[in-house]
């Protein structure tokens, strides 16, 4: 990736896997980070919307895939790369099979999966700041599942399917210091 002109990295990952913290770290070493779920947002809130759980981005992000096309977010991420003439992005938060395969009919693209095991996931969203996980790990497994399963097979969320997709795969269940050293390999190597 070192020598391409124009980078595009793009993060799946079910909740709590780390792929914000490596679209933070990205962004420290010069990338700018686009983020799905932030067109759900405006959209939510031409709404009225203004309150912003899981469930209703999900539902929002469906709901845009079928009026405007399965690609839709990854449709807006580019424009938006386009727009501010990034040659270095992340796009953090691809849930969609077809977003997936949108991003990688463009020649610089790569796609990175961020794993951890879901015991490892629950806690960590349990103590994130400002967006604490309050439910029983049972829930979080019943939230987890809605990633999975929510919508049309064309317009839903189908993390797993797109994890499969992945180009490259980092497994964060070490610590900070070790998915630090992981994501600055995937952007040093030639």
């Amino acid at each position: 990736m070192k020598g391409q002109r124009e980078i595009i990295i793009g993060l799946v990952g079910l909740p709590g896997a780390g792929k914000t913290t490596v679209a933070n770290f990205l962004e420290k070493h010069g990338f700018t980070c686009v983020t799905l779920s932030d067109f759900i947002k405006l959209e939510a809130q031409k709404n009225g919307v203004t309150r912003f759980t899981r469930e209703i981005l999900q539902d929002y992000g469906n709901r845009m895939r079928s009026l405007h096309g399965p690609a839709v977010l990854a449709v807006q991420a580019l424009e938006t790369i386009h727009t501010q003439k990034a040659d270095r992005v992340v796009i953090d938060g691809i849930r969609n099979v077809y977003e997936v395969k949108y991003l990688q009919a463009q020649s610089h693209f790569t796609l990175v999966g961020v794993t951890a095991h879901l015991k490892i996931r629950y806690e960590r969203i349990r103590k994130r700041k400002g967006k604490q996980w309050v439910g029983t790990y049972e829930q979080f497994q019943m939230t987890e599942n809605r990633e999975e399963h929510l919508g049309s097979i064309k317009t839903g969320l189908r993390v797993s399917e797109c994890f499969k997709k992945a180009a490259i795969t980092i497994i964060n269940e070490g610590t900070l210091t070790d998915l630090n050293k992981a994501v600055h390999r995937l952007i040093s190597y030639e």
